[in-house]
């Protein structure tokens, strides 16, 4: 699942990813992709989500998709200084498996999926 309120790089980062044999569901809304996510948890096996996006941070969705899933993977993007990011007990609490710093090479990003999926 990806969730980006920037509907161009939902889009773009849901291209690549089917591209490259993944089924992927994106959002532009973090609400709306709550409420999929509680209808149909065992879809999904990884999330990526952006931190900054109207009505729901990604870090609250992240911590709302870990009361319903503890195993789920997430990775938390952002486009902003991470350092402080990571000492928050909110970002603690979500238990965020990755925090990618936008923007990212889908070199890379082939290879952060690649790797939490197959463990």
């Amino acid at each position: 699942m990806i969730v980006d309120d920037e509907s161009e790089l939902a889009t773009l980062f849901k291209t690549f990813l089917d591209n490259e044999g993944h089924t992927v569901f994106s959002f532009t809304d973090p609400t709306l992709a709550l409420e999929y996510f509680k209808q149909t948890p065992k879809e999904y096996s990884l999330i990526i989500t952006d931190l900054r996006m109207p009505g729901l941070s990604g870090l609250q969705l992240a911590r709302k998709i870990r009361e319903l899933d503890t195993n789920v993977k997430i990775f938390l993007m952002t486009a902003f200084e991470t350092k402080e990011l990571e000492n928050q007990t909110e970002y603690q609490e979500a238990r965020i498996d990755k925090l990618i710093q936008k923007p990212i090479r889908f070199s890379d990003l082939r290879l952060l999926v690649n790797e939490a999926l197959n463990t």
